[in-house]
């Protein structure tokens, strides 16, 4: 099976979540026992450089320019140039993807373009967030959610969750059948696995001028991430000398105190180092399909202390602590009850390991491939009906 992974969705930098999955998917994929005989990844100039190193004999990449930019700044500017530019480029993806014998096409994006795609699909719709946390999202954003998000989640053959909570979410808002979603987490990248050598830990507390004990939430600064009540959280905790160290894109301006660190996107290597420098992982979010940076930290050998809502107490089980995050209180306690006990946060990294082991490449390479042999029957079935 020739299998194509539309990269599009991705802006370095911009969607972690996205692209950290989408990363790990391309590395799955590249496995022996992948249901992929080769992959084409389909990248835009903006991304190209970012999967650039993914290409050898079973894997090529294939440049897609986008004519006339930014395209929803031209759909403000023009209606009529934007849609001749889109159609423009959708006639070119289908020209490669013929190109390439493609026999299906995985959009790990949230979205199907073009949606008349006369190949069967596989889609990653990660999250329907916008129906629970309306105020977090600006109605331009909500009517694309609404329009492009459930109109691919129909359209796809087969699709991709991240958690039992989501797939029982798109049933719920969509309709959809629950036969054509498969369940697996998302995965991640291999090399969360390998413990850097101690001058490599060395070297990045000196970079970052990490003391001892800090408390790491690598996580964009999305609303739903919810940085302000943890910050307030720690800075009520009983922690002397420790440290909150915020990664990830978005974050600026000054840090509102001195032990609250915004060191925004740090590269893959010097995140392993953190996250087996750092006391724990403090996971307060309050929507999540699915976690990587706690599956990261758990590779890690990290502590995690998590949200108790939507998939997070599903994926941590019995491996970390869960605190309510609406609750200052109850999250400053938690970090304190972290801080204190070093007998408490070994048994969370050793449970941590054993828990990761479950969700391996392994065992999200056999899901896959299941729903990649789903979405060409189905595809198969409706060309015949």
């Amino acid at each position: 099976m020739i299998v194509a992974v539309d990269t599009n969705c991705i802006l370095p930098g911009q969607v972690g979540g996205i692209e950290n999955y989408t990363l790990g998917l391309i590395e799955a994929l590249k496995l022996p026992q992948s249901p992929a005989k080769k992959v084409i990844l389909l990248t835009r100039p903006e991304n190209h450089s970012l999967f650039a190193a993914f290409e050898d004999d079973r894997t090529r990449i294939v440049l897609l320019e986008r004519a006339n930019g930014n395209w929803q700044e031209l759909q403000k500017q023009d209606p009529v140039a934007a849609q001749k530019a889109l159609g423009e480029f959708q006639r070119r993806k289908r020209d490669a993807l013929h190109r390439q014998h493609v026999d299906l096409v995985h959009f790990p994006g949230n979205t199907i373009n073009p949606i008349d795609l006369d190949l069967p699909v596989v889609l990653n719709l990660h999250d329907l967030q916008h129906r629970h946390f309306p105020q977090y999202f600006s109605d331009e954003e909500i009517d694309v959610r609404e329009k492009w998000w459930v109109m691919s989640g129909r359209r796809a053959e087969a699709l991709i969750a991240g958690s039992s909570f989501i797939r029982d979410d798109l049933c719920a808002q969509l309709g959809v059948d629950p036969s054509k979603i498969f369940v697996t987490p998302d995965v991640f990248q291999a090399t969360f696995f390998r413990r850097p050598a101690a001058s490599k830990l060395t070297a990045v507390r000196r970079k970052f001028r990490l003391p001892e004990m800090f408390f790491l939430y690598p996580a964009a600064a999305w609303p739903h991430k919810n940085h302000p009540r943890l910050i307030q959280a720690f800075e009520s905790a009983a922690v002397p000398g420790a440290q909150l160290v915020l990664t990830g894109a978005g974050h600026t301006g000054p840090a509102p105190a001195e032990n609250v660190r915004f060191l925004g996107r740090v590269g893959t290597d010097d995140l392993v180092a953190m996250y087996c420098l750092a006391t724990a992982l403090i996971f307060p979010s309050l929507y999540e399909s699915w976690s990587i940076p706690i599956m990261e930290a758990m590779a890690c050998g990290c502590p995690v202390a998590s949200s108790n809502v939507t998939s997070l107490p599903e994926q941590v089980a019995d491996a970390g602590l869960l605190f309510d995050p609406l609750d200052i209180k109850s999250m400053a306690e938690t970090i304190e009850q972290l801080a204190t006990d070093q007998a408490l946060r070994q048994k969370l990294s050793t449970n941590g390991k054993i828990r990761v082991r479950e969700f391996s490449e392994t065992n999200f390479v056999q899901t896959i491939a299941r729903a990649y042999q789903f979405a060409t029957a189905a595809h198969q079935a409706k060309r015949a009906a």
